[in-house]
């Protein structure tokens, strides 16, 4: 197996830096043990590699979960500086890593697909194994589409063919299943999913999540892509935001706190962020009808990632999602107002795309991200803003 290694050094790093990495029009000072940028690169030109998700692990490093090829699976360890550390390729069994990505017990966790029966795999990943291994079977749940932790296990999202529905299962802390709920599709949308999937069509805002004694997830129902929330104890529905088909719908969300989230939302091309909003998760709403300030800038029904963090002892809401200069866009705003703090742009040479981003041990932020060396050819990148980086821009 051949690995990937990134193609910058520290000395070149601070240069592409001080280009790069722009915010407000303000000079800033970089730190070589707190700002970086790692592209890691492959060899053979023909192989794409397109970032899914990361975790930290402790105080030592990252995993990183990515698909290549299309669909293939592909995992990668760095440490706290980015440095490489190892790689696995699963063999071509496993395929659509979705995201959804823990660490546990001094092992790495996430879902794939069976590349045949559609079933889903839950695997083990190891720095003693250095690989993934199979570590439960979910042969009655084919389509896996999102995953994410709560306060007592994990849910996962996926879709069933045979009963055109989209499907809600709980796990515990275990992994093992709980229950599932499944809501119907008024019509085939196996076409869609596969498009997806395998990214040959349009990527779908599918996510999870929990807000106080509820849960939601963002997925097909009706005739829709919509948002629903649900009981906690056995997946009844209580409330739904619809969208209209594929073309307008809730693009990502985060519980903040009582009956407030921050969300986003796209409409036929046009990009929405909604920092806070109340939403009375037992009502049936429209996604269209929420308000909120339009963003030109961002690619048309743009992915979005929305978190918030602790920056310097203060809340904030923290937007990651990608613009048509090819650039990965940060929007920050106050968690308790829902008010604009800051913007910042990462990229200039390459196209870059945001994917993901986690708090670091030293109070910075770690950036993963999809950039296209020489315009083409998909890589993994990782962009560190130092703590005082992201204070000047954040606070």
């Amino acid at each position: 197996m051949r690995n990937l290694r990134y193609t910058f050094r520290y000395s070149f790093i601070l240069f592409i830096l001080t280009i790069l990495l722009i915010s407000c029009g303000k000079e800033v000072d970089f730190v070589p043990d707190s700002s970086f940028i790692k592209i890691f690169n492959d060899e053979y030109f023909e192989s794409a590699y397109i970032p899914m998700d990361i975790v930290q692990a402790g105080d030592s490093g990252y995993f990183i979960l990515s698909a290549y090829d299309t669909w293939y699976t592909y995992i990668l360890r760095v440490d706290e500086n980015g440095e490489f550390m190892w790689d696995y390729k699963l063999e071509d069994t496993y395929v659509n890593p979705i995201k959804g990505l823990y660490y546990k017990d001094n092992a790495f966790y996430f879902f794939c697909m069976d590349d045949l029966s559609l079933g889903t795999y839950l695997m083990k990943a190891t720095d003693q194994s250095k690989a993934a291994e199979v570590e439960k079977v979910y042969a009655d749940i084919i389509y896996p589409l999102h995953s994410s932790a709560v306060s007592d296990g994990f849910l996962l999202e996926s879709y069933n063919r045979e009963s055109y529905s989209t499907r809600l299962t709980k796990l515990g802390a275990d992994f093992s299943s709980a229950w599932h709920e499944e809501y119907g599709v008024e019509e085939d949308i196996e076409e869609s999913i596969i498009g997806h999937l395998t990214r040959i069509g349009d990527r779908l805002p599918f996510f999870t999540g929990q807000a106080g004694n509820k849960y939601f997830l963002n997925g097909y129902y009706n005739y829709s892509m919509s948002m629903l929330f649900v009981n906690v104890n056995d997946g009844q529905q209580t409330g739904v935001i619809n969208g209209f088909r594929d073309k307008s719908a809730i693009s990502s969300a985060q519980y903040i706190n009582g009956n407030s989230f921050a969300l986003s939302r796209f409409s036929f091309d046009e990009n929405i962020i909604i920092p806070r909003i109340d939403i009375n998760t037992s009502s049936i709403g429209i996604s269209s009808d929420i308000e909120g300030n339009e963003h030109p800038e961002m690619t048309p029904n743009a992915t979005v990632y929305t978190e918030i963090l602790n920056v310097n002892g203060k809340e904030i809401i923290l937007y990651a999602t990608s613009t048509k200069a090819g650039q990965i866009l940060l929007y920050a705003y106050d968690a308790l107002n829902g008010k604009l703090i800051g913007t910042h742009h990462l990229g200039r040479i390459n196209p870059y795309e945001a994917v993901d981003f986690v708090t670091t041990s030293d109070g910075g932020l770690l950036i993963l991200g999809n950039t296209f060396v020489n315009g083409r050819f998909s890589r993994i990148t990782l962009i560190k803003m130092s703590e005082k980086e992201l204070i000047e821009f954040a606070y």
